[in-house]
């Protein structure tokens, strides 16, 4: 298992968890909807506490991208006064203010970043002479079947589609990572396949997560997106390049997709 990838995969992982805790809303007795301004420490804690463990580790794992990386501010700074004692009085309590959870997101998204954007070799705990073979990776739509048939006939390199692959009593963070290793790049079909409370149409969950983890494990030249069109893009993959499509229509990427994978591999 490589280290370095399961970390940047737990940070991935991380981030989405303080995003979806700060899209939460708050109901009124009028029943309209505000976003929450301050967060109970006992809900929240945990991602600080989580957030600094994991920088420490790649500080120490790759210092030279992570050692002068600022300190991560765990402690609750919003002083609030509630009531205690049935009622009767009030007293001070700190929690953690919206701020604190977005520099949170702000400091995450730029610890992937540094790993995506570094010209250091991916890094990889097998052999140097990886065979070329690229891992595919989607949401429910069958496009990426079209996506699959393209890459190994025409593009003539092999692929790996993790539902086709062996489960061997593994999670599937660990049949994610055993499986990654026999690959070397990646290309993610990203569908709208959900659509959030303000109606907009989205990836899945996994395929956002995916994205980041990829971008670390191979690098970001690596790491080809396909992206259908009118799906919203998470603002912290908004400097990702991706070749867009028309619902329906993915073959429509594949020249572009040809020619980004023949330079890859240089075929």
């Amino acid at each position: 298992m490589n280290e370095i990838a399961t970390t940047l995969a737990k940070i991935a992982g991380l981030r989405q968890a303080v995003g979806a805790a700060l899209a939460e809303k708050v109901i009124q007795r009028d029943r309209s909807t505000l976003v929450r301004e301050s967060f109970d420490p006992n809900a929240v804690r945990h991602y600080f506490s989580q957030a600094d463990k994991l920088l420490k580790k790649l500080e120490n794992l790759l210092p030279e991208l992570y050692e002068d990386f600022q300190t991560v501010n765990a402690e609750p700074t919003d002083r609030r006064m509630e009531f205690v004692d049935g009622g009767r009085k009030t007293q001070e309590v700190l929690h953690y203010s919206r701020a604190q959870l977005e520099r949170l997101v702000r400091d995450l998204d730029q610890i992937l970043e540094i790993r995506a954007n570094s010209e250091l070799a991916p890094p990889s705990q097998s052999s140097p002479q990886l065979p070329n073979r690229i891992f595919l990776s989607h949401g429910r739509s069958g496009d990426w079947r079209e996506v699959q048939a393209f890459v190994e006939k025409d593009v003539e390199i092999p692929t790996l589609e993790l539902a086709q692959e062996v489960n061997a009593g593994q999670s599937i963070i660990e049949k994610l990572e055993s499986n990654s290793a026999a690959c070397d790049s990646a290309v993610i079909v990203m569908t709208g396949d959900d659509i959030d409370e303000n109606g907009q149409v989205r990836a899945r969950e996994n395929v956002i997560h995916e994205i980041g983890w990829f971008q670390g494990r191979y690098g970001r030249a690596r790491v080809c997106l396909l992206h259908e069109e009118a799906v919203n893009i998470p603002s912290n993959l908004s400097g990702v390049v991706y070749i867009p499509f028309p619902k329906g229509s993915v073959q429509t990427s594949f020249g572009t997709l040809f020619r980004e994978l023949k330079a890859m591999y240089k075929k």
